[in-house]
């Protein structure tokens, strides 16, 4: 892979790609894309498991870029968001054994990607709990405002978002890091290379990410939102890694099951993160003034009371990850 002196992807590298298609047609918004599942033989080495893990993330956010419209694309700018993390949680779980600057590159571009999205998903999930509070409270004026205001900075993201997407950089990002996936442009400890290296190491990468998950998730009811955040970050990683490496185990019984607690645990946490996002983004509507502040007072109280269920659902969540038995042993 030709590099720049300072360890960056050269200037002719870069200027290759033509930037990513955006659909814009009138025509109905074709579906999004979800993850497809990464088949992996426990003759695999590392080295061809990460390869194939890495293009999957990759290919799984490119396909959404394609088949976002340029009016609206919630499902698809989640998807991407996922893509991105997934991405992430890849090339930080392999860093153990395989690295190198362009991963890393790849790993910082993704970061910023999934930023820029983030904040349209983020009004495109507040708008969604919205629906509740709104359906109690009316068709009062305070609260055609809110949604008035909602829907500005959601316009105003997703005006962000299509920019992002269709400027070159993100077009580099992809072609870059296919080009290092293609030349497996990294550096990697020998054994990795070797037949049925990836089944070893996903054994032990599972256990660290389980015993991270369980620490971290203690009390997991009664934690401060930020220890709450620290073990979300866990159960990702703990999810994702799982479904990265479940194809080299046989017992699909103990897969599946282990892989619908985690998805579970992972939407109740969500669903508890949300209701901290929706606050900070009352914030930014309620420091206008004028005439939504008693609409968003309203809807406070309402998510106030829905987090009493979060909880609950913690503590259950909590339980059943302690019960888990490891597919992988």
């Amino acid at each position: 892979m030709k590099r720049s002196a300072n360890g960056g992807i050269s200037p002719a590298v870069r200027a290759r790609p033509a930037p990513l298609r955006i659909v814009t047609s009138e025509a109905p918004p074709p579906a999004f894309a979800k993850a497809k599942e990464i088949s992996l033989s426990p003759d695999d080495s590392l080295e061809e498991a990460a390869a194939r893990i890495f293009s999957a993330s990759l290919d799984h956010f490119a396909a959404n870029v394609a088949l976002m419209p340029a009016s609206d694309a919630a499902e698809s700018v989640h998807q991407m968001r996922v893509a991105l993390r997934r991405l992430r949680a890849a090339i930080g779980l392999m860093r153990a054994a395989l690295d190198g600057p362009a991963l890393e590159t790849a790993r910082e571009e993704a970061k910023a990607l999934a930023n820029v999205l983030g904040a349209a998903r983020n009004w495109d999930v507040f708008g969604d709990m919205l629906k509740g509070p709104r359906e109690v409270f009316g068709s009062d004026p305070s609260f055609d405002a809110l949604l008035a205001a909602v829907e500005r900075r959601r316009a105003r993201a997703y005006r962000d978002a299509r920019k992002t997407l269709a400027s070159p950089q993100a077009a580099q990002f992809v072609e870059a890091l296919r080009l290092a996936i293609a030349q497996r442009d990294w550096r990697i400890d020998e054994n990795m290379r070797a037949a049925g290296s990836a089944r070893d190491f996903a054994s032990e990468a599972l256990t660290r990410l389980r015993k991270r998950l369980l620490k971290k998730s203690r009390g997991l009811a009664t934690l401060s939102p930020e220890a709450r955040h620290q073990a979300r970050i866990a159960l990702k990683k703990a999810r994702y890694g799982a479904e990265f490496f479940y194809s080299l185990y046989p017992d699909r019984k103990a897969t599946r099951a282990y892989l619908r607690a985690l998805e579970d645990m992972q939407d109740g946490m969500g669903a508890l993160n949300d209701m901290a996002v929706a606050n900070s983004l009352l914030d930014d509507i309620d420091a206008e003034g004028g005439a939504a502040l008693r609409a968003s007072a309203f809807t406070r109280g309402w998510f106030a009371h829905a987090a009493c269920a979060g909880v609950a659902h913690a503590e259950k969540s909590e339980k059943r990850l302690k019960e888990l038995e490891p597919f992988w042993a």
